[in-house]
């Protein structure tokens, strides 16, 4: 049984690893599904290898990448794969699409082939684009996507709710983190300079100017330094925000998910500001690391914080709000304690990875074993 993997729009490997994540795919993901599946197919939009990200003989002799022969725009690729690569496309029992935006050649291919597709649907796609046209479009793509999945995975229960409006085959599977990776260390008496810790894309919805303007108002009583990690749009503006506010801050850059453990476990404090979040694996990772998190009151975030039990909440409009949760937790060891511990139980007993992902791999088993059906037959299958 072949199962076929299609990344967001325009992904590949090489966009993981600018962002560091390509170790969660392979260490997470793919070496959990050539254990399940005879052969894995990775349908990239971008001209790679994937021996250019991995000596793993298993993931090199079971995983078959598929790149195109050349540079070519994303919608090109997406609109003509279900005809240039055909023939691999046959030979998969099922697609498993990443995002939302992956579903575009998924839809293709299941009208032209017949391959059954589950995506997830991890975030609204379409609420992240203002107002206009390209909004419209991607909540046309959203409602496609949804609509002739044979299944979908929702990260969230109100994602789930959201889903359900267009399809009949919801799965609640969150995000998962591996909790023997991400794990607390001992660590050294508190005191001295403290560090803050953020995680992440430096995009605007990530709302990181109010997470400089809290820290540097707090450093005029508490020695701290604020760590960025990450690389994104507005590195340069947080870096004159950070000094113009007399702000000690690291910018360490965009650092491999296999070497993030070390980051946490220096880390006093995590904080995620964002305005809108899916299901946040910064923050997941966060927590199974042991550390105290302070995050933004929106969606995405409380399902994961339970304000004064396993992290603290505040309004991201708000910069003093967050000052003052910051100065909280570190100005209270036991507090910070008791939310760390009672995070971490939460992770392991609710989101570990490699559980997570067995359940992932049935339901698409489900789906591949109903094969060329009707799609009244495929939803009987996954409603056994």
């Amino acid at each position: 049984m072949t199962l076929g993997l299609l990344p967001a729009l325009g992904g590949g490997l090489g966009e993981l690893a600018s962002t560091g994540q390509a170790g969660r795919l392979l260490d997470g993901y793919l070496a959990r599904y050539v254990g399940a599946f005879e052969r894995v197919l990775y349908f990239s939009y971008l001209v790679e290898a994937l021996g250019d990200f991995t000596r793993d003989p298993a993931l090199l002799g079971r995983v078959e990448l598929v790149a195109p022969p050349a540079r070519m725009t994303r919608g090109r690729r997406a609109a003509t794969l279900a005809w240039t690569e055909a023939a691999r496309l046959r030979r998969c029992a099922v697609l498993r699409v990443f995002q939302i935006t992956g579903t575009v050649p998924a839809l293709v291919a299941r009208a032209r082939l017949g391959v059954p597709y589950v995506t997830t649907y991890g975030f609204s796609y379409a609420q992240l684009s203002r107002r206009g046209p390209r909004r419209l479009l991607k909540a046309a793509v959203e409602r496609l996507g949804l609509r002739g999945a044979a299944a979908v995975i929702a990260t969230t229960p109100a994602l789930e709710a959201r889903a359900a409006r267009l399809s009949r085959n919801v799965h609640l599977i969150p995000n998962g983190v591996d909790t023997a990776r991400f794990a607390p260390v001992p660590r050294a008496s508190r005191g001295g300079v403290r560090r803050v810790l953020y995680v992440g894309r430096f995009s605007p919805e990530k709302n990181l100017e109010t997470v400089v303007t809290a820290t540097a108002r707090l450093a005029r009583t508490v020695p701290l330094r604020l760590v960025l990690v990450g690389a994104g749009p507005l590195h340069e503006t947080l870096r004159a925000q950070a000094a113009g506010a007399g702000l000690e801050a690291e910018f360490p850059g965009v650092v491999p998910q296999e070497r993030l453990p070390a980051v946490y476990a220096h880390a006093d404090a995590f904080v995620l500001a964002s305005f809108t979040e899916g299901h946040p694996k910064v923050l997941l990772e966060a927590m199974a690391a042991g550390v105290p998190c302070v995050a933004s009151d929106c969606e995405g975030n409380r399902s994961l914080v339970a304000d004064g039990r396993t992290g603290l909440l505040f309004d991201p409009h708000r910069p003093d709000d967050l000052a003052q949760r910051l100065e909280r937790l570190l100005a209270d060891g036991a507090l910070a304690d008791s939310l760390a511990a009672a995070a971490r139980a939460m992770v392991v007993a609710r989101y570990d990875l490699a559980r997570l992902v067995a359940t992932e791999i049935a339901l698409l088993k489900r789906v591949a074993e109903a094969g060329q059906a009707s799609p009244a037959a495929v939803r009987g299958a996954l409603s056994d």
